[in-house]
C-alpha cells in the first residue's frame, strides 16, 4: 500500500506540472494576441536581441587572430592615409583657386597682361629666392615685376632659363624698388629688403610728410616696374635731425611664405 501511495501521488505532481506547463504557454499564446502583451514581448525580444549581438561581439573579439586584427589595422591606417591625402589636396586645390581668382580680378581692373606661373621650388627665408616654372620661352625678362593677389608686389625676376625663373623678394637684401605713396607719382625713397619682416625705405627727403598707415607703391622709376603695385603700409617713420633723409619702416602686405600662384608683369615698354 504504501508503495501504490508514494506511485500513484508522483502521477499527480507530474500530471500537475504538466498542467501547468500548458497553461503557462496558452497564456503566453493568449497575451502575444493582446497589443499590450505584444508590446512586452517586443521589449523582451529587443532586449535580448541586444545581448546576444553584445555576446556575439565579445566572443568574435576573444577568438579572432592576431593576424585578422593585424589586417584590420592595416586597412584601418590605409583608409586614414587616404583621406589625409584627399584632404590636403582639397585645401590646396581650394588655396590655388583662391588665389588664381585674386589674380584674374587684378587683370580685369588694371586690364594688365602678364604670365601666370606656379613656384615649384624655395630657398630658405633668410635667401628670399623662390622659383617659378616660366622662363625665357614665355616671354619673361630679368627684372620684371612679380605680383601675388590682387595686385601685391612679390619681388622682382632675378634670373631666366628657358623654362624656369628665379625671383628675388622683396625681403632679399639685395632687392631695392623705387616707391612712392599711394595715389602720387613722385618718388620718395628706395624700399630695401632687410632681415625680419618689416621692410625699409631709405633716402627720404626732410620734407616728406609720411605718416603710419600710409599705403606705399611702386613709382614706376626705372622703366622696368609698373607704378601703383602695392608695396605694403608704414609701419614707423625714423627722423633724426641731423640725418639728411627719413627713413620708415614698411610693413608687407602679405606672407611670401604661402603663396604658391604667381602673376609676371611686363615690362612697361613691352609686352609678354
Amino acid at each position: 500500500m504504501p508503495r501504490a501511495w508514494y506511485t500513484a501521488d508522483r502521477i499527480r505532481v507530474r500530471t500537475k506540472r504538466i498542467g501547468i506547463f500548458f497553461g503557462v504557454l496558452v497564456l503566453v499564446w493568449l497575451l502575444s494576441h493582446t497589443t499590450a502583451g505584444a508590446n512586452v514581448f517586443h521589449g523582451i525580444q529587443e532586449r535580448l536581441y541586444r545581448a546576444g549581438a553584445a555576446i556575439g561581439r565579445v566572443t568574435s573579439r576573444m577568438f579572432t587572430s592576431e593576424d585578422s586584427l593585424s589586417a584590420q589595422l592595416n586597412i584601418c591606417t590605409n583608409r586614414l592615409g587616404a583621406a589625409v591625402a584627399q584632404s590636403a589636396d582639397a585645401f590646396a586645390y581650394q588655396r590655388e583657386t583662391t588665389e588664381w581668382r585674386a589674380l584674374v580680378h587684378y587683370k580685369e581692373r588694371t586690364a594688365q597682361q602678364g604670365v601666370a606661373a606656379h613656384i615649384i621650388a624655395r630657398d630658405t627665408p633668410e635667401e628670399a629666392i623662390v622659383t617659378i616654372n616660366r622662363g625665357s620661352q614665355d616671354g619673361i625678362g630679368e627684372g620684371a615685376a612679380v605680383v601675388v593677389g590682387d595686385g601685391m608686389l612679390f619681388g622682382v625676376i632675378d634670373t631666366v632659363t628657358e623654362t624656369s625663373s628665379t625671383v628675388r623678394l622683396t625681403a632679399h637684401a639685395a632687392s631695392a624698388i623705387p616707391g612712392a605713396i599711394l595715389g602720387t607719382e613722385t618718388t620718395i625713397g628706395l624700399v630695401i629688403g632687410k632681415e625680419g619682416v618689416l621692410l625699409s625705405m631709405e633716402y627720404i627727403p626732410q620734407s616728406t610728410v609720411l605718416a603710419t598707415h600710409d599705403i606705399v607703391v611702386t613709382s614706376g622709376l626705372g622703366g622696368k616696374i609698373q607704378s601703383g603695385i602695392v608695396i605694403g603700409t608704414v609701419d614707423d617713420v625714423i627722423a633724426a635731425p641731423s640725418a639728411p633723409f627719413l627713413r620708415a619702416a614698411i610693413r608687407p602686405v602679405h606672407d611670401s611664405r604661402v603663396w604658391t600662384t604667381v602673376l609676371v608683369m611686363p615690362y612697361p615698354e613691352q609686352g609678354l
